[in-house]
């Protein structure tokens, strides 16, 4: 908010406009009523302690002259002055959207979490300051992050790092719910999407979680500080493999028929599964036996939601 130390010193703009700016702020912060636009002023040092309740009643009127919707002060408002638009606030269209959108791509492509939530930031400065719930809408489907709980969100994100031992309330894609414990490995950024990785403590396993369908964290343990997340080699046959995309740093061998072996490492199990699956037919794991019945797993996974 707005502060001046003396009424004097308000020499680039008339009292009666800074008193019009700060009334304006205050409504956009939240509803109030008389006596609370009265405090604030007071505490800008714009007005005295028991300024007129009509002059204030006139600002209001001056500000829906500009153009300002303000609700009249009734049951439904608490007996409160509600804005519900101004005609300062931001107006975004759909090239704007678009080219943020493509921005955020761009500069997220390789991973980094961090970049990905100073961006959701910025886009939350700008819903905050627009009318136009459209192109809010558009601006929050940009990130993953308006699909986690910001509870969860805010505990998780404190944890990066740290190796203690997490006990959540996970959702599977079924809408199923378990309790999860594991040792917190870290944070990544997977095609818009956040997940945890870390190492089951039960059943001795890497496991990745994806954040939006942690529902809770239970308890947070002090665990392992030497704990490293584990990579994930897999060996499999690929078929038309010039119409698919697979790292520079696999190993591969052309077989007689034509068929692509492949080796490849991978810095989880959840990216070798998700590497294998969008593969589809044209792929056939040979090892290990575990990343096979994690594919199996997946499409019986599949094949329950669309029967």
């Amino acid at each position: 908010m707005y502060t001046f130390q003396t009424k004097a010193e308000v020499t680039q703009i008339s009292l009666t406009g800074a008193r019009l700016i700060v009334i304006l702020s205050a409504l956009m912060v939240a509803p109030r009523d008389l006596s609370e636009l009265n405090n604030v002023l007071t505490e800008c040092g714009l007005v005295d302690k028991y300024y007129s309740a009509d002059t204030i009643r006139i600002a209001i009127s001056t500000l829906k002259a500009f153009g300002c919707k303000i609700d009249r002060p009734c049951k439904s408002t608490k007996f409160k002055y509600r804005l519900s638009y101004h005609p300062f606030s931001l107006s975004i269209t759909d090239e704007e959207v678009n080219a943020l959108k493509t921005l955020y791509s761009g500069m997220t492509r390789n991973g980094d979490y961090k970049v990905a939530i100073q961006y959701n930031e910025l886009f939350n400065i700008l819903i905050e300051n627009t009318f136009d719930e459209e192109a809010a809408g558009k601006l929050r489907n940009i990130t993953a992050f308006y699909k986690i709980n910001p509870n969860v969100y805010e505990k998780i994100l404190s944890e990066d790092g740290k190796h203690n031992i997490l006990t959540i309330l996970y959702s599977t894609p079924l809408k199923q719910t378990s309790t999860k414990q594991f040792v917190f490995g870290k944070i990544f950024l997977k095609s818009n999407k956040l997940y945890v990785e870390g190492y089951d403590v039960n059943i001795n396993k890497p496991v990745c979680y994806n954040l939006s369908r942690i529902k809770e964290v239970i308890k947070i343990e002090k665990g392992d500080s030497d704990y490293k997340p584990q990579t994930c080699k897999i060996k499999y046959l690929l078929r038309n493999s010039d119409y698919h995309v697979i790292s520079s740093e696999a190993v591969t061998e052309k077989m007689e028929d034509g068929v692509l072996k492949v080796e490849e490492v991978f810095s989880n199990k959840f990216f070798a599964v998700q590497h294998i699956l969008s593969l589809g037919a044209d792929c056939t794991i040979l090892e290990p036996a575990d990343v096979r019945e994690d594919v199996i797993g997946k499409l019986l996974e599949l094949s329950k939601i669309y029967e």
